[in-house]
C-alpha cells in the first residue's frame, strides 16, 4: 500500500487549526485503475476529451510557463512539479479514491472536466490563486471552487487534502442538491480514512475534529442534529459544526447506515428536504431520538479512546 500524509486547515474567528491525517491508497496497475474508475467517462464522447484539452489550454495560459499538465479524463491535473509526480498523484490517490466513492455513493460521474491544481509550497499556492484570478485562499490548504469545477491544493501540507476536495467535486456531479451539512460531513469524513479489506470502500476514522465536538458537548453548547440540519451551516461555531457533521457521518458509518442514508437523501432531495426525514424513515426514530443515540455513541467512543 501507498500511504499519503496530509493536512486540512480550517479557520474561523480562532487561530488556524492544522492536523496531519492519512489516506491509504491501494497499489493498482495503471491500466486497471483507468478501467475501474473511468470506463463510462472515457467512453462518453469526444466532447469530454475536447473539453478537457480546452481546460488544460486555459490553465496553461493562466499559470506560470514552467507548470506541467496531464489529463486523465475527467481530471485535468496541473502542478509546479514534474509530470511523473502528477501521474503518481492520479494513480495513487485520485483514481482509487474516486473509484471507492463511486462504489459507495455516486451513480453519476462528472460529464465535465475537473481541474486539479497541485502546489508544492505555500508561496506557489498563494501565487496560483492570484494567477487564476481567485481571492487569497492561503488560510486553507485546499479548496474546491464549485462554479469553476476546480480543486486547488497545497500539497506542501500533504496530499490527503485531495480526498476531502475530491469528494466535494464528485458529489457535485452526483447530488448537486445535497444539504451543505452532509456535503461537508461526508468530505470531512475522508480526511482520515483507510481502504476496506477488499480495497473497494473508504472507511472513515477518528480524527482531530473530535476534540472540539466533545468539548462542546461537555460544555452543553452542542446543537442538536435537527438544528445542525435546519440552520445555515458553519455560521455559529464553524470548527464545532464541521466536527459534528463529520462525526455524525462516522456514527452512521459505524451502523452501516451512511451509504443507504446518502441514497435515500438523494432520492428525497427534489422536494428541497434537508435529510431529516430520510434519517427518520431509515432509522424508524424521531430526530430527537437520533440525536440522543448519537450523543450516547459519542460518549462511549470517548470513554474507549
Amino acid at each position: 500500500m501507498t500511504l499519503l500524509r496530509g493536512q486540512f486547515l480550517t479557520t474561523g474567528p480562532l487561530a488556524l487549526i492544522a492536523v496531519c491525517y492519512f489516506i491509504a491508497a491501494p497499489s493498482v496497475p495503471a491500466g486497471r485503475v483507468e478501467q475501474l474508475f473511468a470506463p463510462n467517462i472515457s467512453g462518453k464522447s469526444h466532447l469530454l476529451s475536447s473539453d478537457c484539452h480546452a481546460v488544460a489550454d486555459q490553465l496553461q495560459s493562466l499559470l506560470s510557463p514552467d507548470w506541467n499538465m496531464v489529463i486523465h479524463e475527467p481530471f485535468v491535473i496541473a502542478g509546479d512539479c514534474p509530470e511523473a509526480h502528477l501521474d503518481r498523484c492520479y494513480f495513487d490517490t485520485m483514481a482509487p479514491t474516486a473509484r471507492a466513492l463511486s462504489v459507495q455513493y455516486f451513480d453519476h460521474q462528472p460529464t465535465w472536466p475537473i481541474a486539479i491544481v497541485l502546489c508544492t509550497s505555500d508561496e506557489s499556492y498563494r501565487e496560483c490563486h492570484l494567477q487564476l484570478g481567485d481571492k487569497d485562499r492561503s488560510e486553507y490548504s485546499g479548496i474546491y471552487v464549485r462554479s469553476q469545477h476546480r480543486i486547488v491544493v497545497n500539497i506542501a501540507t500533504g496530499e490527503g487534502t485531495l480526498a476531502h476536495e475530491l469528494t466535494h467535486a464528485l458529489a457535485h456531479a452526483d447530488f448537486p442538491e445535497m444539504p451543505e451539512w452532509l456535503d461537508e460531513g461526508l468530505a470531512s469524513l475522508y480526511e482520515e480514512c483507510e481502504f476496506s479489506a477488499d480495497e473497494l470502500r473508504l472507511v472513515g476514522l477518528e480524527n482531530w475534529r473530535g476534540a472540539a465536538l466533545r468539548g462542546a458537548m461537555r460544555a452543553g453548547t452542542l446543537r442538536s442534529i435537527e438544528e445542525l440540519a435546519e440552520a445555515s451551516f458553519a455560521t455559529t461555531d464553524p470548527p464545532v459544526e464541521y466536527a459534528q457533521a463529520r462525526y455524525f457521518c462516522l456514527y452512521l458509518q459505524k451502523r452501516n447506515l451512511l451509504e443507504p442514508f446518502y441514497r435515500k437523501c438523494r432520492a428525497h432531495s427534489k422536494n428541497g428536504r434537508n435529510g431529516l426525514d430520510s434519517l427518520e424513515e431509515l432509522t424508524g426514530m424521531t430526530a430527537t431520538e437520533i440525536d440522543e443515540s448519537f450523543r450516547a455513541w459519542l460518549n462511549r467512543s470517548d470513554e474507549t479512546r
